[in-house]
């Protein structure tokens, strides 16, 4: 994680902006929608200010500790967050649905008062000669393996490669593959934390292929 960390880079004219935060035992990726429910008092804070004033807040991995109470350790790499739909119950709680856009760098954390606060920076893409026939070639072999799992009993999402691609460029699908793709919030950070599109999508498919390997190895029963 140290040589992708050292390899994201902000732009020097990419000035640090204060960001409410919301640590999560889960990733978000840009495209990606996040139902959250919002009980602790600080989240619900921030839920208020963000609603109230219609700003958008960073979405971080908990790399070690707990959602609740504070004392985490977080990752350096984020992701900004829409709200596209929001509810607040009559005992205080919130519901709320976000949109994730774009990769957030943590420069600095601040104090978690009301609620974690850090100054970050967007990350911009760079595509590293990422190109699309490459993505869909990805893309198939991950249709491939779910495919495989399902008729081996396994419970697992359905991948229709022509629905995922309609309408994006090939940044947007290297994220929808990442999402897509069945593995667990550290995994999913690795690709988030790519340091190009083209990079990503090794990954992914390196990933893909140990997902395959597993499969092979473990018999028809899930």
């Amino acid at each position: 994680m140290a040589n992708n960390e050292q390899a994201l880079t902000a732009s020097e004219e990419n000035t640090p902006q204060e960001s409410p935060m919301f640590p999560l035992g889960t990733v978000l990726l840009p495209g990606s929608v996040l139902p959250l429910h919002i009980f602790e008092d600080r989240y619900r804070q921030l839920a208020e200010f963000c609603t109230a004033n219609n700003s958008n807040f960073g979405v971080v991995l908990i790399e070690r500790g707990h959602e609740v109470g504070g004392g985490d350790t977080r990752s350096t790499v984020g992701c900004s967050a829409t709200i596209v739909n929001h509810e607040r119950f009559p005992d205080g709680r919130w519901a709320l649905v976000v949109l994730g856009t774009t990769r957030l760098r943590i420069e600095e954390w601040l104090a978690d008062a009301p609620y974690p606060r850090a100054r970050t920076t967007e990350l911009p893409e760079e595509m590293g000669g990422a190109t699309m026939q490459r993505a869909l070639q990805v893309l198939e072999k991950l249709e491939t393996f779910v495919q495989q799992a399902q008729q081996m009993g396994y419970q697992v999402a359905s991948v229709d490669g022509d629905a995922v691609v309609a309408g994006l460029n090939v940044t947007e699908l290297s994220y929808r593959i990442a999402e897509l793709t069945p593995v667990g919030p550290f995994d999913k950070q690795t690709l988030l934390m790519a340091s190009t599109v083209a990079t990503r999508i090794d990954l992914i498919e390196e990933q893909i292929d140990g997902l395959s390997e597993i499969l092979a190895a473990g018999g028809n029963k899930p």
